[in-house]
């Protein structure tokens, strides 16, 4: 089951596309273009709301934002 933190930024992405209904875990949110480098930072800043921590931006992985799997294991998975 998901956390409610990734629920909410899976909310945050699909307000961005009016056309999608839904969105699975495991779709590359970069190669579809659901997260481009325009809304990236704010994808970012979402997901720091969300998970209640701050992200440093020069020690960014991308793979850790691929997916809404990939975020919720490096964001809301306690270690």
């Amino acid at each position: 089951m998901a956390s409610s933190g990734i629920q909410e930024v899976r909310e945050w992405i699909l307000s961005r596309h009016q056309d999608r209904d839904s969105l699975s875990d495991d779709e590359n949110l970069i190669e579809s273009r659901l997260v481009d480098s325009l809304s990236f930072v704010e994808l970012v800043y979402t997901i720091e709301s969300a998970a209640d921590l701050e992200i440093d931006f020069d020690s960014i992985d991308i793979k850790d934002f691929q997916t809404l799997s990939a975020i919720e294991k490096a964001f809301f998975v306690a270690a």
